[in-house]
């Protein structure tokens, strides 16, 4: 089962919060073109990436290369985590959007970028 998921938009910095119901629940895999980073909120999962896999438990923040393909899967009920980033308006480390943008063209970005899923 795919985990619940709450998005926010606040001063250019994406956050996507994922909570798994119950372990076992999956978050399907994805790669980004910069680095980010995972807050581990509570629980615990194993993260599943192309040099391998790791367990993570909470509180822990998770910092993912760019390129890199990465999936979670929650090994306890409850499990939230937290992917936040800056919102980008292109492909490369550096586009980063501007602060100024609307709540309207950010979230047009996202979805470019499938971001909202």
């Amino acid at each position: 089962m795919k985990p619940a998921t709450d998005l926010k938009l606040v001063d250019n910095v994406f956050v996507k919060m994922h909570y798994f119901h119950n372990a076992g629940d999956t978050h399907d895999g994805h790669a980004h073109a910069f680095d980010h980073i995972t807050l581990l909120a509570t629980g615990k999962v194993l993260m599943k990436h192309d040099n391998g896999e790791q367990e993570f438990v909470a509180p822990h923040l998770i910092v993912t290369p760019k390129g890199i393909t990465h999936q979670f899967t929650a090994l306890e009920a409850g499990t939230i985590f937290c992917c936040i980033h800056a919102i980008r308006d292109g492909d490369g480390v550096d586009d980063v959007a501007s602060p100024e943008i609307t709540q309207e063209q950010a979230w047009d970005l996202l979805t470019k970028y499938e971001l909202t899923a």
